[in-house]
């Protein structure tokens, strides 16, 4: 087989043949490709004269000022991520507090330390007890918006009930972010239409919040050329502290939707940020469950989020300006965007009565009958129509509490289409943990143990993949954690199909559910993916009909007594719309939020003396927090004295050989884990009983000779290569592969292994390689590398899978396979390791020898992949 062949591994750009510049930021006005001229009617574009395949036009609101303009793919730009110690008195001081707070020392095992240190301090040391360190952070304290309590009131039964709120000010948070420096050339505040030219036409594509239609519309809704929207996204859900659940918090997150998702969905200044503590109402043995208690625990929430929400309220109408990071003063209009929370909340945050009421939804007004009725559409709610005269006969048909709403006094903000889709609890912890999985386990359980234990098994032979969780055995078990299900959920397939026999009467129901996870697999994939199109949301959309068919099929012949028309299979139904109007769903996802309950849990048990826990916890956090800022000056002012001290080395004001980016972004392939080097007879010696390395030597020879000349290398002396018995070669265990997403258009890195023990395990990955007949399959059997002529060569020695498979199956088509199979090993051949396109996950068919399925659902990535190539062999996948 031809192959493209690279002699240098590190030398030469990867063969990629586009990728976006996101290490980049370019402003609207700033590094542009071209401009076009806004003579022509409003929002209306006139393209250059020549575009590109894959260019990139941006098309802003009317209110930004700023014209449409089209990139091309190379030149477009967007953001991600990437000293002052005051007030304490040294650097050595602020270093030893934060250890302290890093490390949760006691007040005892603080001063046992400080007493040491003093003894044999070299820098001054001006802490001398644990008062001394609450001071300096009381002292600190200022820097950034403290908790502030507040104590309400609410009636019930004619008896008065007291309850604690502790808030950080929404508005003094957003003015903290707006004039951090680090953070102020990243945020976005236009909303934008991004296209994509694909050859014929330009079709759009959402990611960001900004680049989806709420955000739009928001902007459209303020007053004209006057200011900017400062979007909220607010998270809000109870967190067990405590190992038997006793002790709960109702811990209230913020992100700012004008920040890219790598920022605000991380961990840093700009990510997200604990603002909210909320009381919860405990339960009333004597009214528990009667509607006055509801709308008491109701009224409860509402006021608090209230308090938190009250810096936001008379701004959201009138706007604030606010001196920003770059000494301007900018006018801002505070909205909630986003609202990311479960059900239980999500019904809260809408004053709807759950799914005892008659239209469940907090969206939509479907009746409660119609919830399996996914693909019928149902008129949306909206705040304005709850605030109409007729109230009490609203409240009871749209399933409404007679309960003043909190978000009603933020203007721009409509609570029920900021109500998102949250793809943890509605699919991963919901869909198919509570309903699919659990149904499948007792399916199973029913067919016998023998059924359980395949499975079990053949869990325990998946490959093992990076960022995905590898199982011994699932079928009589349950997990807590989201992740593990949706790990199950893209594996399960793979690991049943060969159990489960369509043919058996018995087997039936088991079979049909199989097939419905696997489109419910379909939907899942879809809404993960970081960046949608017009048209993978047409076609997720699709998938959406094609499992909501297929369990109907399935609820009429289910036999359990189970409920299918539930509020989180309807949520399918508003899946789509909501990437539409907010961007991928990692913008709305809970996921990042639940992770702030982590650090609060560990604060409580290592921190807390278990009592009047808000106040000590919020005090730490806010401690966090300011050491977290304090220690980015640092970090800045560093990198500042270090500049100039290369500056005045280097005799010169820009340093060339400091402006290289990181090594790791400009290699397509890299090499790793190189063990020591070995001659041709020692390594067939070695492998003599493998097929695969049959004269190893020659057949090398015989590669080289025939690649190098076809890649313009020439043969040393003009004659085939010949390699001696003695000559060596160096084995590398360990490969790095970049690749461009055709998702998001980025770069990503696959980490494959080959390796005889890997953490105990043989470790020989698959890959997909670029060949003249088109992409590949096949496994790693060897990575090495050999000089010829005084150049390196890295070379994979590859167990092809591109033998025949015959015609395809029923069963493959309901299940959507991609099935290969393996050539006799002694047909293994050389491959140049530039020539591997990306790493693959195969699993063995085990009812047919030599065959083998692809995972599909390893990434989102490898799903599209796979989906194109269904659609080039003429498949409907």
């Amino acid at each position: 087989m031809s192959v493209c062949f690279i002699e240098l591994i590190g030398l030469h750009p990867a063969p990629i043949t586009h990728e976006p510049a996101y290490d980049e930021y370019v402003r609207p006005d700033e590094g542009l490709s071209f401009t076009l001229q806004q003579e022509t009617p409003e929002n209306e574009c006139v393209l250059p004269p020549t575009f590109q395949l894959d260019d990139i036009k941006t098309e802003y609101h009317p209110h930004s000022g700023v014209a449409t303009k089209i990139d091309h793919f190379a030149d477009f730009h967007r953001h991600t991520a990437t000293c002052s110690q005051e007030p304490f008195s040294s650097r050595i001081d602020f270093d030893f507090v934060e250890l302290v707070l890093k490390a949760n020392l006691t007040k005892v095992q603080t001063n046992e330390l400080i007493s040491l240190i003093r003894r044999a301090a070299f820098e001054q040391f001006s802490v001398t007890d644990y008062d001394g360190v609450c001071t300096m952070w009381d002292a600190a304290s200022p820097r950034h918006a403290k908790f502030q309590k507040e104590v309400i009131s609410v009636s019930h039964r004619d008896q008065e009930h007291t309850f604690d709120i502790w808030y950080r000010p929404l508005w003094d948070w957003a003015c903290d972010l707006l004039k951090d420096h680090r953070l102020g050339p990243h945020f976005v505040f236009d909303a934008q239409r991004l296209y994509k030219y694909d050859g014929q036409d330009f079709v759009r594509f959402f990611d960001e919040p900004w680049t989806a239609n709420a955000f739009w519309d928001s902007q459209s809704s303020l007053p004209k050329d006057e200011g900017k929207p400062f979007a909220f996204i607010i998270y809000a859900d109870k967190a067990k502290l405590s190992s038997f659940g006793r002790q709960k918090a109702y811990p209230v997150i913020a992100r700012c939707a004008n920040l890219p998702v790598e920022i605000c969905n991380g961990e840093g200044f700009g990510g997200g940020r604990l603002v909210g503590w909320l009381p919860i109402v405990e339960e009333d043995r004597k009214y528990s469950g009667t509607q006055s208690f509801v709308n008491f625990k109701n009224v409860v929430w509402h006021e608090s989020f209230k308090r938190l929400l009250k810096s936001l309220a008379p701004l959201s109408k009138t706007g604030f300006w606010v001196k920003c990071w770059d000494g301007i003063e900018h006018l801002f209009y505070p909205l909630i965007l986003i609202l990311s929370a479960d059900y239980e909340e999500q019904c809260v945050m809408a004053l709807i009565r759950g799914t005892n009421c008659k239209c469940p939804c907090p969206v939509c007004l479907v009746p409660k009958d119609e919830l399996g009725n996914v693909l019928t559409p149902y008129p949306f709610r909206t705040s304005a129509a709850a605030r109409k005269e007729d109230k009490e006969k609203i409240l009871v048909l749209q399933g409404l509490q007679d309960v003043d709403n909190s978000f009603s006094d933020i203007a721009h903000t409509d609570v029920h289409s900021a109500i998102s889709f949250d793809r943890l609890h509605v699919n991963n912890e919901g869909n198919f943990s509570d309903h699919l999985w659990t149904q499948f386990q007792e399916r199973i359980k029913s067919v016998g143990r023998q059924a359980q234990a395949k499975i079990d098994e053949h869990f325990d032979l998946m490959p093992r993949w990076r960022k995905l969780n590898h199982f011994n055995h699932v079928m009589d078990i349950s997990f807590s954690d989201g992740s593990k299900y949706e790990d199950i959920s893209k594996i399960i397939v793979f690991a049943a199909h060969d159990v489960v026999d369509r043919t058996s009467e018995s087997h039936e129901l088991p079979y049909l559910l199989l097939r419905c996870i696997r489109e419910y697999v379909n939907v899942d994939m879809y809404a993960a993916l970081e960046v949608h199109t017009s048209k993978t949301i047409a076609a997720g959309r699709q998938a959406v009909r094609e499992f909501t068919q297929l369990l109907d099929q399935y609820s009429e012949k289910d036999d359990s007594g189970k409920n299918w028309a539930y509020p989180k299979r309807h949520a399918h139904a508003h899946l789509f719309d909501d990437i539409e109007a907010k961007g991928a769903t990692r913008n709305t996802n809970t996921k990042p939020n639940e992770k702030c309950h982590g650090p609060i849990r560990r604060t409580y048990l290592r921190r807390t003396n278990f009592k009047n826990i808000a106040e000590q916890v919020l005090r730490l956090d806010h401690r966090f927090l300011i050491a977290h800022s304090i220690r980015l000056d640092i970090e800045d002012h560093d990198e500042i004295v270090a500049s100039r001290k290369n500056r005045l080395l280097s005799g010169s004001e820009d340093d060339e050989d400091n402006l290289d980016g990181d090594p790791d972004d400009t290699f397509h392939v890299k090499l790793g884990a190189a063990q020591n080097e070995q001659t041709f007879e020692d390594l067939e010696q070695l492998h003599a009983n493998d097929n695969a390395f049959k004269r190893f030597r020659i057949k090398l020879a015989d590669f080289l000779s025939d690649s190098l000349p076809a890649h313009g290398i020439p043969l040393p002396n003009a004659k085939r290569i010949k390699f001696t018995p003695n000559e060596t070669v160096t084995e590398h265990r360990f490969l790095k592969v970049n690749f461009e997403s055709i998702v998001d258009w980025r770069i990503t890195t696959d980490y494959l292994r080959c390796s005889p023990s890997f953490h105990n395990f043989a470790r020989y990955d698959c890959v997909i390689l670029q060949t003249q007949a088109g992409p590949m399959f096949g496994r790693l059997l060897m990575l090495f590398t050999c000089i010829v002529d005084g150049r390196t060569h890295p070379i994979a020695l590859v167990h092809p899978y591109d033998a025949p498979v015959g015609p395809r199956s029923l069963k493959d088509k309901h299940f959507q396979f991609w099935r290969v199979h393996e050539r006799p090993r002694i047909s293994s051949e050389f491959f140049s390791v530039c020539s591997i396109i990306r790493g693959a996950a195969l699993t063995e068919d085990h009812n047919v020898p030599g065959d083998y399925l692809v995972i599909d659902t390893i990434d989102t990535d490898m799903f599209l992949h796979m989906k194109l190539m269904h659609g080039s062999a003429g498949r409907l996948a």
